[in-house]
């Protein structure tokens, strides 16, 4: 039976109507901020959020390893197994907490400003919070039980804007990171209450040495993949000044917040593909419907960006007028919105444990990751800004996306010319969204009055978007399409027998 693109898309959901709150509860802390904080401020926040950053990916991946395993046991009924090796591996991680929070703090003993200092001992007891709550949300999502988890999501989504919120005036900067240690608080007193995963503490040498060893790979790809979307904030951090990091976190905030919605659906995801490819009858046959996932995804973020450009460049003419800078790095930034997304098919293929090549995915990563450090120095050294090192960032985010989908040919498709329609198909979209960057920095240029622009761009969005569907993507929406879109919506409804669908 195919994967339901629907019940993942009804499972996603809960969470990004979570993310949703987040998003607006973030822009309004995010806009307040801009307005009381200098972008020099907001360049220490960026320090901090990437001290944070960097602590979180520092860990061996024991229960990352267990979140490979447990989809594939619980799918072939073996829960007993599942539950020891959930168990083995949260002890090890909950142990292994303790070290980087007491790194952190004793780090912040070095910093001579106040700020720094007080800001860093913030983080290092947000990272306990988030490490441990995180733990929770992440067996609870492991086993499937997506309400629990798109509650607790809904409890950070408004717990950390509203602490943030209401210190800022006063906090300044602090009130930005003791709105997340709040609401992880909060969030862990949850998961110890109400979403039980049936812990009990057991420590085995054995299973522990063997968990590492796939889990050290597992996490390095995370370390990997952390420092690779970082390595543009880090370079700007020691190469350049805090005002300019600041309009670049002003900018990527947002990226952030447009990613998100894709990136529930492709979390929701995981479980169900590799549960579902661990009962099929053969790997290509498991990741078949990865197919036509990955287009949509490609087609809906491709769609998103030129709405995303217009939207960020009205909020920075209306509202945040000191981060009118922000515009061009915006811009370029937004593409990585479809090379991230798309890109995460693939790792979930590799990643998982029938196909086992995560070594792969590790490799490639750290040769983007090397190749970014290398061109960001250059760029720097020649007296570039903050714009060129976004390019960077998308030129090699690209490169190892193409990568990626080369290296899952021979698992999801039978031949070469079934792998080229694919690919076409998964470019198109891409190609179709670049000229809106030309056309947004001339209008930004030539027109004054801000309607006339928004105006103008959505229409050609309109024209150019209703085209390319009805030229390339007509298959995938057609009538029949959404005539099986329905029937499986009634299906999920209460008091709806479920039945088989041609699905999407």
């Amino acid at each position: 039976m195919p994967l339901s693109i629907i019940g993942i898309a009804r499972d996603s959901l809960k969470f990004t109507a979570a993310k949703a709150i987040a998003a607006l509860a973030g822009l309004g802390v995010t806009l307040y901020a801009a307005a009381i904080l200098l972008p020099e401020e907001y360049g220490t926040y960026g320090l901090l959020v990437l001290w944070l950053t960097y602590v979180s990916a520092a860990a061996p991946g024991i229960y990352t390893a267990a979140s490979r395993e447990m989809p594939v046991l619980l799918g072939q009924g073996k829960e007993p197994e599942a539950l020891r090796v959930q168990n083995i591996s949260v002890s090890a991680a909950l142990l292994y907490t303790i070290i980087p929070t007491a790194v952190v703090i004793i780090v912040s003993f070095f910093y001579d400003e106040e700020i720094m200092r007080y800001g860093l001992i913030v983080v290092a007891l947000t990272y306990a919070a988030m490490r441990i709550s995180g733990i929770w949300a992440n067996m609870n999502f492991t086993r499937e039980r997506f309400n629990k988890v798109a509650v607790g999501n809904l409890i950070t989504a408004i717990a950390a804007p509203a602490v943030a919120l209401i210190g800022l005036h006063w906090l300044k900067v602090y009130a930005l990171v003791i709105g997340p240690l709040a609401a992880y608080i909060i969030l862990m007193i949850y998961y110890l209450t109400r979403g039980s995963i049936g812990f009990r503490f057991v420590l085995d040498r054995r299973e522990i040495i063997r968990l590492a060893k796939v889990g050290l790979v597992l996490q390095g790809l995370v370390v990997v993949l952390m420092l690779f979307r970082v390595v543009d904030r880090t370079v700007i951090a020691s190469a350049l000044s805090l005002e300019q990091l600041g309009l670049y976190v002003f900018a990527i905030g947002f990226l952030t917040y447009a990613f998100s919605l894709f990136e529930d659906f492709t979390r929701v995801l995981q479980p169900v593909l590799w549960r579902h490819a661990g009962t099929a009858e053969s790997i290509s046959r498991g990741f078949r419907d990865t197919r036509r996932i990955a287009v949509y995804l490609a087609l809906g973020t491709a769609i998103v960006i030129p709405l995303a450009q217009l939207f960020f460049i009205l909020i920075a003419m209306l509202v945040t007028k000191k981060y009118t800078g922000s515009i061009g790095i915006f811009n370029v930034l937004s593409y990585n919105l479809y090379l991230m997304a798309i890109a995460i098919m693939p790792t979930l293929i590799l990643n998982s444990s029938l196909v086992n090549r995560q070594k792969f995915t590790l490799i490639f990563y750290a040769a983007g990751l090397a190749l970014s450090v290398g061109l960001d120095i250059m760029v720097v050294r020649l007296g570039g800004g903050v714009t060129d090192i976004a390019w960077v960032a998308i030129g090699t985010q690209g490169l190892v996306t193409v990568i990626l989908y080369y290296l899952i040919k021979r698992h999801v498709f039978d031949s070469a010319a079934e792998f080229g329609k694919f690919a076409l198909m998964m470019a198109i979209p891409f190609a179709a969204s670049f000229p809106f960057y030309f056309l947004h920095v001339y209008l930004y240029q030539a027109i004054t009055n801000l309607w006339v622009f928004t105006g103008i761009s959505l229409g050609a969005q309109i024209a150019i978007w209703t085209l390319v569907v009805l030229i390339f993507y007509r298959e995938y929406v057609s009538r029949a399409q959404f005539r099986a879109i329905i029937k499986e919506i009634r299906s999920t409804l209460p008091g709806s027998r479920r039945e088989d669908t041609d699905l999407i």
